[in-house]
């Protein structure tokens, strides 16, 4: 009965330590899938290792490409590694050459990496201490980091069910994603007033026609054109022509009318309607006043 081929090895990068006393290059093997969880911290404690009792106890300072390794970088961060060369893994041989025994071959390693070693003071037992557990707590922030989303938000089989309560309309949505009430509630105050410029007193939205048209506005602004071309209150500029227009023929046409009638009145016209009567009526203070110059 024929017998599975041995898994091969997984692949390496290859690390070659230059100190910066006489001392002999150091050679290093660690395994591409543990960069990402493994802090230059780490890296300085596997070299104390190696070093005579004499300078085990130094200052270690890594040096890459001329930048220093940041103590609680991963080293797949900190030496710039190709994502792609992280993602090596043992490759399968040509089918024909499964039946000659050779199943899957061990990928091609990375070219090795220097790194510059200096040392300098030596540290107390105290600071070398404080070391260690700085490096234990940077792997556990990289391996937590490095865990995948499904894991991290898995809940706990005793965890109670999720919240029957209605989801959040309009504004109110802002709230989880970090805002507070007070900037909620004067985000809606300043909607309330853009809004008072297209309706009247009596036709502003309130309660739920309010929530839909803050939903309107936060889904027309949060999407990059959306082929509809709408942005903002879109819904309002043709009215907002509209009140222009006749806004400044009442006010050219019929100024006294239009200012006894609607400025006078509460809610009949709205704030920008109003305005544009105003300015009708100074266009025509500005006509009869060019006629009546030109007359005399």
């Amino acid at each position: 009965m024929a017998t599975l081929p041995p898994e091969p090895s997984e692949a390496n990068l290859h690390l070659t330590i230059r100190f910066s006393l006489p001392l002999p290059d150091l050679p290093l093997t660690l395994p591409l899938q543990t960069l990402p969880t493994t802090p230059a911290l780490s890296l300085k404690r596997l070299i104390r290792t190696h070093l005579p009792a004499a300078h085990a106890s130094t200052r270690l300072r890594l040096i890459h490409s001329g930048r220093d390794l940041p103590d609680t970088a991963s080293l797949a961060d900190a030496l710039g590694l190709d994502p792609h060369i992280l993602s090596i893994t043992p490759t399968s041989a040509n089918p024909r050459d499964q039946g000659k025994g050779k199943g899957k071959q061990k990928a091609p390693d990375p070219p090795a990496v220097y790194i510059h070693c200096s040392l300098s003071d030596t540290l107390s037992p105290a600071l070398l201490a404080a070391e260690s557990r700085a490096a234990l707590a940077a792997e556990e922030a990289l391996h937590a980091a490095a865990a995948p989303a499904s894991a991290r938000s898995t809940p706990a089989s005793g965890a109670a069910p999720a919240s029957t309560a209605p989801r959040p309309r309009g504004f109110d949505r802002l709230l989880a994603a970090g805002l507070s009430a007070d900037d909620v509630a004067a985000l809606r105050a300043s909607f309330l007033v853009h809004l008072a410029h297209t309706h009247t007193p009596d036709t502003l939205p309130q309660g739920d026609a309010l929530r839909v048209l803050e939903e309107r506005w936060l889904d027309s602004t949060g999407s990059e054109g959306g082929g509809a071309g709408v942005t903002g209150l879109d819904d309002d500029e043709g009215s907002a022509g509209e009140d222009l227009f006749w806004g400044n023929v009442w006010g050219f046409f019929w100024p006294l009318g239009a200012l006894v009638w609607g400025l006078r009145e509460e809610g009949v016209w709205t704030r920008r309607r109003q305005i544009a009567v105003l300015t009708g009526l100074a266009f025509n203070l500005i006509f009869g006043f060019a006629r009546w110059s030109s007359s005399r």
